[in-house]
């Protein structure tokens, strides 16, 4: 069995939206480490700029530069903060307890903006991320950043209502969810019931199936979805795939949810499905470009494509006219190693020049990709750890 991977916080406010929804969530997760990605360290990046052109003297200046494309983005969400909490008291990255959240003795939260102004309590999020649009109202993450601020600010003043704004400048969007002190209170004694739910699960061993409860928002980034029982019963009953879909639910041991044997499964299940995936997607873009409309989906134009000259001799004419230099005109790049070999078979390439240029070449390894077992090519062992390569598609 695997190691169960321990976090300090099992509550995370980023991941109310699961844990509210699907308690038995966070027992799973404990399957996999918390990796993070190239997105997540462009954000805290942006996150860490920011914070330190609104609170130079208590923000440490980042010793990374921010790239010049990241760079509107933070000064338009300095300068909403900056017009937003004027007149008031507010704090830059500001770390409060959970306790009387969560329930979790160790658990902190850090709040990218918190300010009182007048009897409002606001809540900023600086969301860096260009995917999802992330939505303010009823965004348990906001509302539990304001639960745990409360206490401090209250100190200075009365608190009369909450305002929470997620600001998502990738995505030209910004949202605010205002509520009144009252409504606050109620919605804290929900989330302080789930959070109860999910500490709950989080110990069980086995895991009540009940506990599981798969959707869209809730799956979409949780870790533990390969280890999920509930959501390959939800897709193998989709599709009938029997084997998979007449299982009746018992209880989950967490170490076994990742057995060679479950992975056997929900591959043969994923072969399946893949398919039927495609086919539909396929279907229902076909359907909406004749005009269908298809309840709950829309078309939408993704990004422009390229820009490219529409004459190529007519642009270097007018650039050559700019009195640019050579140089600045045009870009020079070096042949690749195939373009060099078949020059070398022309005759382009003498035979004493070909062997020098070969001891030049280099390319990567082949990356291994898991198939099934009538698959023709011969099987290959591996003799580095998984964390040395990453997923291809077969």
């Amino acid at each position: 069995s695997r190691k169960l991977a321990m976090a300090h916080s099992v509550l995370a406010p980023s991941s109310a939206h699961r844990w509210m929804h699907c308690p038995g969530s966070v027992n799973l997760e404990r399957l996999f480490p918390n990796q993070s990605s190239a997105y997540a360290e462009e954000g805290t990046l942006a996150h860490a700029w920011a914070a330190f052109a609104l609170d130079k003297d208590n923000q440490a200046q980042p010793e990374k530069p921010l790239p010049s494309e990241h760079a509107q983005y933070v000064k338009d969400y300095v300068e909403f903060v900056n017009r937003e909490t004027e007149g008031g008291f507010r704090q830059i990255e500001f770390r409060v307890s959970l306790l009387k959240v969560t329930g979790e003795a160790e658990a902190k939260g850090t709040i990218d903006c918190a300010a009182l102004v007048g009897n409002t309590l606001k809540i900023i999020d600086f969301k860096f991320g260009q995917g999802v649009l992330v939505e303010a109202k009823n965004n348990p993450q906001l509302l539990i950043y304001a639960l745990g601020a409360f206490d401090f600010f209250s100190m200075f003043d009365e608190i009369k209502d909450v305002e929470m704004t997620i600001f998502q400048p990738r995505k030209d969007h910004i949202d605010t969810w205002k509520i009144s002190i009252d409504e606050a209170n109620r919605l804290a004694e929900m989330v302080r019931t789930k959070a109860a739910d999910a500490l709950q699960y989080f110990n069980a061993d086995p895991l009540p199936p009940e506990s599981l409860n798969p959707n869209v928002e809730a799956c979409r980034f949780c870790r533990a979805k390969a280890a999920c029982p509930k959501l390959r019963q939800q897709g193998a009953q989709a599709c009938d795939f029997k084997p998979i879909a007449d299982e009746k639910p018992v209880p989950i041991i967490s170490a076994e949810a990742l057995s060679p044997e479950k992975l056997s499964e929900n591959l043969k299940l994923a072969d399946f499905l893949e398919p039927w995936i495609t086919a539909v997607r396929e279907e229902a873009f076909r359907q909406a470009l004749e005009g269908v409309v298809i309840p709950d989906y829309k078309l939408v134009l993704g990004r422009q494509g390229t820009r490219q000259w529409t004459n190529q001799e007519a642009a270097e004419t007018a650039l050559e006219k700019s009195k640019l230099k050579l140089e600045e005109r045009y870009t020079r790049k070096l042949i690749s190693p195939t373009q060099a070999e078949k020059l070398f078979k022309a005759g382009r390439i003498g035979p004493r020049t070909w062997p020098k240029l070969q001891e030049l070449i280099t390319r990567s390894e082949a990356q291994p990709t898991l198939v099934p077992e009538t698959d023709k090519r011969e099987a290959w062992t591996p003799t580095a750890t998984a964390d040395d390569f990453s997923p291809i598609p077969n």
